[in-house]
């Protein structure tokens, strides 16, 4: 099967963010549908023994790491997302659902101290989000991938034809725009002018539309058929 017309867009460079805001499920959502975003998976970072699971996560955060083009998004921009979706003023109750951000270069620690200590000064209040050298990303289960998309029997196995293999379904950018739109994020007109590009079928087309919803919780099939 023919992969989808969004996944077949190369673009000229990637940058990485790796970042924890709790259950990684949601994020994966969120940032799936960020413009500019090219990709996301999910995994642990943060702790100090290799190779960790999530029966035994040891002193990891799940964590969600993601590709974008800086040509389209920019790192400053995934730092808005991050606050505005997460701004922990308490001390986690558990260490795997802490926040954190592991930066990759100068750069992006450079703004992640700038824009957390911001944050601080106009709450009047700690900010509980780590800030740490990126030294490795293990990738969670299979299960954890795509969490919304892989409860949608049908269009999972769509995307399976697409992507037999675990590495090319967690990388593909329709698997990232489809899962966050099934999570509620985006907006119904922003999927109206990408659905075509997800590479499914008309039924599979319907049932996204379906499923997928405003803010208000209604169906974007719903809200398209009144404009």
């Amino acid at each position: 099967m023919q992969r989808p017309a969004i996944d077949l867009i190369d673009p000229a460079k990637l940058e990485t963010a790796t970042f924890s805001m709790g259950c990684f499920w949601s994020p994966d959502a969120i940032f799936g549908c960020m413009e500019g975003v090219v990709s996301t998976r999910v995994g642990y970072a943060g702790g100090s023994t290799e190779n960790p699971t999530y029966k035994q996560l040891e002193d990891h955060i799940e964590t969600v790491q993601v590709d974008y083009d800086p040509d389209k998004a920019c790192f400053s921009a995934i730092l808005d997302l991050f606050f505005d979706k997460r701004t922990p003023i308490r001390e986690p109750w558990k260490r795997q659902y802490a926040s954190a951000f592991f930066y990759h270069d100068d750069g992006q620690k450079q703004q992640i101290l700038e824009r957390k200590g911001a944050l601080e000064a106009e709450l009047g209040q700690k900010v509980y989000t780590e800030v740490n050298a990126f030294e490795a990303f293990y990738l969670a289960e299979e299960r954890h991938q795509k969490y919304k998309l892989q409860r949608q029997p049908e269009l999972l196995a769509e995307f399976r034809a697409m992507y037999p293999g675990l590495e090319a379904f967690v990388n593909s950018t329709a698997a990232a725009r489809v899962n966050g739109y099934l999570y509620g994020c985006g907006d119904c007109e922003r999927l109206s002018r990408e659905v075509d590009s997800f590479g499914l079928s008309p039924r599979g087309q319907k049932i996204l539309l379906d499923t997928a919803t405003n803010t208000n919780g209604i169906a974007c099939s719903k809200v398209l058929k009144q404009q």
